[in-house]
C-alpha cells in the first residue's frame, strides 16, 4: 500500500509539474499575443498640423535655415535631401512636392503575419522617395515580433538603378542578396540616412558590399552565438554595419553585441536625409 502510495504521489507530483509547465507557457504565448495585438495597431503618421504651400520656398535661388526647416516640417526630407532635389531643377521640385502630398496623406495599414507573433506593416502604395545616393542606409520600424519592433534596414548599392540596388538580409531561410528600395516603400514609414563619410570611402564600401556580402545565411542571432566582426551568419542591420565597419566606420550607436536597425537609426555618424511615416521631431529614439 504504500508503495502504490508513492507511485501514485509521483504520478500527482509529475501531473502537477506538467500542468504549471503547460499553464505557464500558455499564459506566457498569452501575453505575447495581447502585446503582439497592441504593436498591430501601428499608424502611419502624418501631420495634424496645416498643410502650405511650399512652391515659394522651392523658387528661392537660396535657401535659409528657416526655409530648410519648414521644408522638413511639411515633406519629411531633411536639408541633404532638399539639396540632393533642388540640384535636379524642375523634376527635383516636382519630386518635393508629391513626397508633400504622400506625407500629408492618411494611409491605411496592412498587416502581413509572416511567422507565429512575426509580423510586418505595410500600406496600400509604394509612397515616393528622395534621390538616394551609394552608401545610403535605409531603416524601416515596420516588422515586430510581438511588441518588439526589430525593423529592417538596408545599404543602397547603386543608387542609379531603380531595381536590384539595396543590399539586404531578410529572413530565416534565405540569404543576403540585393534587393529593391521598393522594399522599403510600401512599408508603414521609413527613413534614409547618409553615414558622414567622404564619398571615396562610400565608394569602396558599395564595391565591397556588392562583391563580398551577397549570399550570407541570415541569422538573428548573429553577434550572439557567433563573432559580431564576422558576416558569414548575418541579419540586415548587422550586414549593413559590417560594410561601413570594415572600413573604419562604427555605426552600432551603443556596440553591443547585436546591431539593430533601430541602433543604425541613432547613430551620430549618420545624417538624416528623408523621414516618411514616422514622427520627424522623434524618428525613431
Amino acid at each position: 500500500m504504500k508503495e502504490k502510495g508513492k507511485k501514485l504521489s509521483k504520478k500527482i507530483i509529475i501531473a502537477i509539474v506538467c500542468a504549471a509547465i503547460i499553464g505557464s507557457v500558455l499564459i506566457t504565448f498569452t501575453g505575447l499575443q495581447i502585446a503582439f495585438m497592441v504593436a498591430d495597431k501601428i499608424e502611419c503618421w502624418h501631420p495634424s498640423y496645416e498643410k502650405v504651400d511650399i512652391s515659394p520656398i522651392l523658387d528661392k535661388d537660396e535657401l535659409t535655415d528657416e526655409d530648410y526647416l519648414t521644408l522638413y516640417k511639411q515633406t519629411g526630407v531633411a536639408k541633404t535631401g532638399i539639396e540632393r532635389a533642388l540640384k535636379r531643377g524642375i523634376l527635383g521640385k516636382s519630386l518635393i512636392l508629391e513626397i508633400q502630398e504622400d506625407f500629408f496623406t492618411e494611409h491605411e495599414v496592412k498587416n502581413d503575419l509572416f511567422a507565429p507573433l512575426v509580423c510586418t506593416d505595410f500600406l496600400d502604395k509604394h509612397m515616393r522617395h528622395i534621390y538616394l545616393e551609394d552608401g545610403d542606409i535605409v531603416i524601416t520600424t515596420s516588422t515586430h515580433l510581438s511588441s518588439w519592433r526589430m525593423g529592417h534596414a538596408g545599404l543602397v548599392t547603386n543608387a542609379s538603378k531603380s531595381n536590384k540596388n539595396v543590399l539586404q538580409a531578410s529572413a530565416i531561410g534565405t540569404s543576403s542578396e540585393l534587393g529593391s528600395m521598393r522594399d522599403f516603400t510600401d512599408r508603414v514609414n521609413f527613413m534614409i540616412f547618409s553615414p558622414k563619410a567622404d564619398k571615396d570611402t562610400k565608394a569602396q564600401v558599395v564595391k565591397y558590399a556588392e562583391e563580398n556580402l551577397t549570399g550570407k545565411i541570415y541569422d538573428p542571432t548573429a553577434g550572439v552565438f557567433s563573432n559580431k566582426n564576422t558576416v558569414e551568419r548575418t541579419q540586415c542591420a548587422h550586414i549593413v554595419w559590417y560594410a561601413y565597419n570594415k572600413f573604419g566606420i562604427d555605426l552600432d550607436c551603443d556596440g553591443g553585441l547585436v546591431v539593430t536597425p533601430r541602433n543604425l537609426a541613432n547613430s551620430p555618424d549618420v545624417e538624416l536625409v528623408q523621414v516618411f511615416g514616422l514622427d520627424p521631431d522623434r524618428l525613431w529614439k
